[in-house]
């Protein structure tokens, strides 16, 4: 009896693995304004991002893929080592972190979660580049990629706010040196705002980046959200009228 539910549920969560991977990402993505800096945050929003790792990593090994066999099972072995390996520099970051919170701890990890996000996007990007219908994990897909690309923006922001504390202008904030955890947590969700506006354009301008390396990486991610959303756009009307009369 176990053995059935525990196949049933593997099962659902298969099929509907993109839809799972959007709502672990959503939640990673509320859980910090919802409850704080605060007490019991950080390591609730540790768990959310342990949540979204596993989900991410079993989403990318079942990409769906056409070509050969030999050919398939190498790339699928080559994505399996390149995913936990990321994966497992990521989790020890938040491990080292709290045990030896330096701020080269800091950075490397920073730059470990980067790489892992910017891996799973690419992943879903070229999943959602192979659909040969509209359906809803093609949907959920598409919306992943997109928030993505704000997380991944959002850990390079903070990368180069270890790197250069004055490289933003936090509306009056003041920029401490980062140097122990403590320091960059409050914001990690501050970073992850403007990642969000900068990719929609929507450019509040409480938030201004100040050195060059700030500027054009704003202005990359500008452009990127623009060119997916056009592309992406453009793809999922093709593949719809592309798509055969349905004969009901």
């Amino acid at each position: 009896m176990t053995s059935r539910l525990h196949r049933s549920i593997r099962q659902r969560l298969l099929a509907r693995r993109h839809t799972t991977l959007l709502v672990a990402i959503v939640a990673a993505f509320a859980v910090r304004p919802l409850i704080g800096n605060a007490g019991v945050a950080p390591p609730i929003f540790s768990v959310a991002l342990l949540i979204l790792l596993l989900v991410a990593l079993y989403t990318i090994q079942l990409d769906e893929l056409v070509g050969e066999r030999e050919a398939l099972l190498a790339q699928k072995r080559r994505r399996s080592v390149v995913g936990w390996t990321l994966a497992a520099l990521a989790v020890l970051e938040r491990v080292a972190a709290t045990v030896v919170p330096t701020h080269r701890m800091l950075v490397l990890g920073s730059a470990a979660w980067l790489l892992f996000i910017a891996y799973v996007t690419w992943s879903e990007l070229r999943s959602v580049l192979k659909q040969k219908e509209v359906t809803g994990e093609t949907i959920a897909m598409s919306i992943s990629v997109y928030l993505l690309l704000g997380l991944a923006w959002g850990l390079l922001y903070i990368l180069l706010f270890q790197l250069q504390p004055n490289a933003f202008n936090l509306s009056g904030l003041p920029s401490p040196a980062p140097t122990k955890a403590a320091d960059v947590q409050p914001f990690f969700p501050i970073f992850i705002y403007f990642s969000l506006t900068t990719l929609s354009t929507i450019g509040y301008g409480d938030i201004t980046p100040l050195s060059l390396q700030a500027r054009y990486a704003a202005v990359a991610e500008g452009i990127t959200g623009q060119f997916y959303l056009a592309i992406l756009v453009a793809r999922l009307v093709g593949l719809q009228m592309s798509r055969p009369p349905d004969r009901g």
